[in-house]
């Protein structure tokens, strides 16, 4: 087994440890168009926002010390969930994410059920 991550594990920007770095460039961009807000991910957004019918949430909220953290509607927004599946339930932050974290992307669980139960079609050629 492999130890568990700590955020102290990495250093500089764009890795484990940085401080929130990432998060708070994302809480600076809120109002921004999207190009500037999303960077590069802009159009797997917009992508993503139209496939699922509802508009992205913002990928953070305050925390307690005032930093920003990951927001978990923001999470269930990613993983494709019906909006306020896990957050509907009022479970503390951290306990939204465990539940999210642990949970299933819904169309790789589709796509893992198709290969398993047709594998002659998945095979190549």
């Amino acid at each position: 087994m492999l130890p568990t991550p700590r955020a102290s594990d990495g250093h500089g920007i764009c890795v484990h440890g940085d401080g929130g770095a990432d998060l708070i460039t994302a809480v600076a961009a809120l109002g921004e168009p999207d190009e500037q807000r999303w960077g590069a991910y802009a159009q797997a957004i917009a992508r993503w926002e139209r496939l699922l019918g509802r508009p992205v949430p913002d990928p953070t909220q305050p925390g307690k010390h005032g930093r920003p953290v990951l927001a978990p509607a923001f999470v269930e927004w990613l993983m494709g969930l019906d909006e306020s599946w896990v957050t509907g339930l009022e479970l503390p932050r951290t306990a939204a994410l465990r539940v999210l974290g642990n949970g299933v992307v819904p169309q790789q669980a589709a796509a893992a059920l198709r290969i398993l139960l047709c594998p002659r079609r998945w095979q190549p050629a």
